[in-house]
């Protein structure tokens, strides 16, 4: 999914707002300037003022991003859509051909309903079938059995054939006093010290708002529909574990968001949103690889989180199985062909026996990436592992121009992936060579002395060359430009990727290239704290950890 370019402006700045800790452990935090526009803005006006108030507040989408990737999508032009995952809500980008300041240009994720009717959305009315989420509404997302869960709202809210069903009727004016429990029963008038009200009716799925919700949202700024969409079930008090300790909240499921108050928090605090996006992706197994060589898998490749996730459970290439999904199903979920193979990865109905949600596409993968784990410890021979896999047999007719097309539109979509996206980091020189081996430059002129910023020692000497090679591949890259030959990088705002600076400190002068640049949003701040941006073994190359003071000079 070239289209999107998502995996060359993935940034984590030293300046970008720390994420908090949750249950599942520390997930990126990906500083949401380094987004398409359209998405940095939307962010910046919704959270930017909470971010630099030191979280005054509530917020509404999250301090960072935790994903950028693509996922299928019918309607969209490549078959698949830009998302962002934040931990409140995520953020979607369907049609990248449609006006960029248009309002729902961008649009919010209608993860709830997904999340209550055990769907998963890959176009405008096409849904692949899931187990609903077992996942607390409300509180922490572990060791926390009083919450109610997405699958226990199911039987009360107005999704699909339950619209009609499950309507109430208006309550204006009067107070909200029912108790939801865990297992999804009601029980009224159990709150009787209640003191919040109906405000609203919404006559579209017939639910009642509370007063204070649409107070909330009415200060937001962005539409209540963008923000929220319509309430899938009536407002409830639950009891859930927050931070490990018991709290009694008022919940109300929307179709985009999960809106809670807690009486009990200071007033900034005390209406807020669910952390949705998180919970979307607990439930299908989202995160980030920790290899640095699969990331380009997981923003690039539709379903990629879910790929490089299985593929390191399975001991498998992320890019084999990316080009296994590519060629089984042209990376459609919703495929099923002829002889009965099915899926993102086009299982064997007999390799999906046992399961209720075949077609869900975690569960796809992880029956396909099991399956060619198991094969390949029979056999270190690809071409025989994908022939047992495509055919299920273990003796294979090879005269089959459907299973020789497979078996290499596999291997050369692998190769193919492996060339356009992975690009392993080249050897560093020593600090002592970078010391005396520079290329020589005369004329220089100093750019300025003072602290420098540095990138996550996650960002790695191959995401440095990956993404310069990006910025070329788009234009954007300095005329005569190459890969550092010693893997140092720097950014710094004015020079293009691929011009080169030369740094001074602590008694060590080397080179280093531009690899990226800095967000137009975050110019101000940049420039008032830092005269240039490393590459964590560039930091390191200039003593930088133990004296933070270099001089920048330029051509």
């Amino acid at each position: 999914m070239n289209r999107w370019i998502l995996f060359g402006v993935i940034v984590a700045l030293v300046t970008t707002v720390a994420a908090p800790a949750t249950a599942l452990g520390d997930e990126l935090a990906l500083d949401p300037s380094s987004a398409p526009s359209p998405v940095a803005q939307l962010w910046s006006r919704a959270d930017g003022p909470n971010a630099r108030s030191a979280h005054a507040g509530g917020w509404l989408w999250g301090p960072a991003m935790r994903a950028m990737t693509v996922e299928p999508y019918q309607e969209s032009p490549d078959g698949a859509r830009a998302v962002f995952y934040f931990d409140k809500a995520r953020m979607e980008i369907s049609d990248p051909n449609k006006d960029p300041q248009a309002t729902w240009y961008v649009t919010a994720g209608l993860l709830v309903r997904d999340l209550i009717a055990g769907q998963i959305q890959v176009g405008k009315n096409a849904y692949v079938p899931s187990e609903p989420a077992n996942v607390p509404v409300t509180g922490d997302i572990v060791n926390n059995p009083l919450s109610p869960t997405y699958a226990s709202l199911a039987p009360l809210a107005s999704i699909g054939s339950a619209i009609a069903t499950n309507q109430t009727p208006d309550h204006t004016g009067q107070t909200v006093t029912s108790l939801l429990k865990a297992d999804g029963t009601v029980v009224p008038g159990a709150v009787s010290d209640s003191t919040v009200t109906i405000g609203s009716y919404d006559t579209v799925l017939g639910h009642n708002i509370p007063t204070l919700f649409t107070d909330w949202m009415s200060k937001q700024p962005v539409s209540e529909q963008f923000l929220a969409g319509h309430p899938l079930t009536e407002p409830y008090w639950v009891d859930s574990m927050v931070g490990g300790k018991q709290k009694r909240v008022l919940m109300q499921a929307f179709e985009r968001r999960v809106l809670t108050y807690t009486p009990s928090n200071p007033a900034a605090w005390q209406v807020e949103s669910g952390n949705v996006g998180l919970d979307y992706r607990f439930w299908h197994g989202m995160v980030e690889p920790s290899d640095n060589s699969a990331i380009p898998v997981a923003s690039e490749v539709p379903f990629g989180e879910i790929i490089t996730n299985k593929a390191a459970q399975y001991g498998l290439d992320p890019y084999l199985l990316a080009a296994v999904a590519k060629v089984s199903s042209n990376d459609n979920p919703l495929f099923k062909a002829d002889d009965g193979r099915e899926g993102f990865f086009g299982v064997r109905a007999e390799f999906a026996a046992d399961q209720a949600y075949p077609l869900d596409p975690e569960v796809n993968a992880d029956i396909a990436a099991k399956k060619l784990s198991d094969l390949h410890k029979g056999s270190d021979d690809w071409r025989a592992v994908l022939a047992q896999y495509y055919t299920g047999s273990a003796n294979p007719d090879w005269s089959s121009s459907a299973l020789q097309d497979f078996v290499s539109g596999v291997l050369n979509t692998q190769a193919k992936l492996l060339s356009d996206l992975n690009h392993p980091p080249e050897k560093l020189a020593s600090t002592e060579a970078a010391s005396v081996s520079q290329p020589a430059a005369s004329n220089l002129r100093s750019l300025g002395v003072g602290h420098a910023a540095y990138y996550s020692p996650g960002y790695s000497v191959g995401w440095w060359n990956n993404t310069l090679q990006k910025y070329a591949g788009w234009g954007q890259a300095a005329a005569g430009w190459s890969l550092d030959p010693n893997g140092y990088y720097c950014v710094k705002p004015g020079f293009i990727p691929g011009q080169r600076l030369q740094l001074s400190a602590n008694g060590v002068t080397l080179w280093c290239t531009i690899g990226d640049t800095v967000a137009s949003g975050d110019l101000a701040s940049w420039k008032a704290k830092w005269v240039v941006e490393l590459s964590w073994n560039t930091f390191q190359a200039l003593g930088l950890p133990g004296n933070n003071t270099v001089e920048v000079r330029a051509p």
